[in-house]
């Protein structure tokens, strides 16, 4: 089966890049893949130089754990659960209000990620012929190199864990069904007064080539399906399609 993810809301959209942005960097970095990494962790800066990220993230939890309190008045809600989302959004909201200093800050000196963001727009220009001190670093053993990189990782892990745990929400508290497109079309109105923040699609990957485009606003969401061909654009898929569709309105 292929999954789809789209952003309903800008807030979202920034959550899934920012998770994208994570899933780059290794666990166990490997020191081939030094430069991916410098790129990465440029990318992670841009966005903690948003002064709104931390709030916004603050935010969003406020909001799940609103979300949460109201789920605890059904009778048929899983306590069990919503106490261990209650204590989660709990434990990752003090974490982000008792931050010393801002997100990144300590990254923003490091001088290797300055230079590596003035070559960035360059083709080719993170050479170590441009970077004398990235080609130091290349000869630095494996271990260190792997040290230094998860040591800069840790400096984000507050944010890292704010991202997947609101996503990992979204996505467990999506609403399914099972739909399809005519003519590789397909509409579904939306309730304003609930407003939809995470659309995910879930198609059969049987070689076709068949992907959806997505687009939608407060009253209507609708899905396009196309076709991927080797060499050419995509085109517009003219058969129906079965599929199914998870909706977080959270």
């Amino acid at each position: 089966m292929a999954r789809y993810e789209f952003p309903l809301q800008e807030r979202t959209r920034n959550l899934l890049r920012l998770e994208s942005v994570f899933a780059g960097l290794d666990d166990t970095p490997d020191p081939r893949n030094l430069r991916s990494h410098l790129r990465a962790f440029l990318e992670l800066l841009d966005f903690c130089q948003r002064p709104e990220l931390r709030l916004d993230l603050i935010l969003e939890l406020e909001r799940l754990l609103q979300t949460l309190q109201l789920w605890a008045k059904s009778p048929e809600a899983d306590h069990a659960a919503l106490t261990h989302w209650q204590e989660e959004c709990r434990g990752q909201l003090q974490q982000l209000r008792e931050m010393p200093r801002a997100l990144g800050e300590s990254l923003r000196h490091q001088e290797i990620l300055q230079l590596a963001r003035g070559r960035m727009a360059v083709a080719g220009g993170l050479a170590d012929c441009d970077i004398p001190l990235l080609a130091l670093w290349q000869q630095q053993s494996p271990e260190l190199i792997a040290e230094r990189l998860q040591r800069w990782r840790a400096e984000l892990i507050v944010l890292e864990r704010s991202v997947a745990l609101i996503l990992a929400f979204l996505r467990e508290s999506q609403a399914w069904s099972l739909e399809r497109s005519r003519g590789g079309r397909f509409a579904l109105p939306l309730n304003p007064r609930q407003p939809m923040v995470l659309a995910t699609v879930v198609v059969e990957d049987d070689g076709s080539g068949a992907y959806p485009k997505l687009s939608g606003g407060a009253h209507r969401l609708h899905v396009q399906f196309l076709q991927w061909l080797d060499p050419g654009p995509s085109r517009a898929l003219e058969s129906d399609l079965s599929f199914r569709l998870g909706l977080s309105a959270c």
